[in-house]
């Protein structure tokens, strides 16, 4: 699996969130992936169901892992919980949106 595979993985899952219905995450996340060649940024908007990249001024969490944490992650051999006690990942902002961060990914 590679970064794109997991971001077209988030895209369509947001895609497919019924703009009308309820939602389980209503937030903004940023996510800062560092690769080997850098950082890639990507903005998961869950509040207008978009996923781009780049930044944001204001999201509600930050995230920082890198891109194998976040494809074994997102493969689900990793948990949100080991890659924070393991100091794989790395959150700033609302704890509550945080700990939904599974779902989102």
């Amino acid at each position: 699996m590679s970064l794109e595979t997991v971001i077209d993985k988030v895209k369509a899952r947001v895609a497919a969130v019924d703009p009308n219905g309820p939602r389980k995450v209503l937030g903004v996340f940023q996510f800062n992936i560092k690769t080997a060649s850098g950082v890639e940024q990507y903005v998961i908007d869950l509040k207008q169901l978009k996923v781009e990249k780049g930044t944001t001024a204001t999201p509600d969490v930050t995230v920082t892992l890198t891109v194998e944490d976040l494809i074994a992650v997102s493969a689900r051999t990793l948990s949100v919980g080991d890659a924070l006690t393991q100091g794989k990942l790395e959150i700033q902002g609302d704890a509550t949106l945080a700990a939904k961060l599974a779902e989102v990914i």
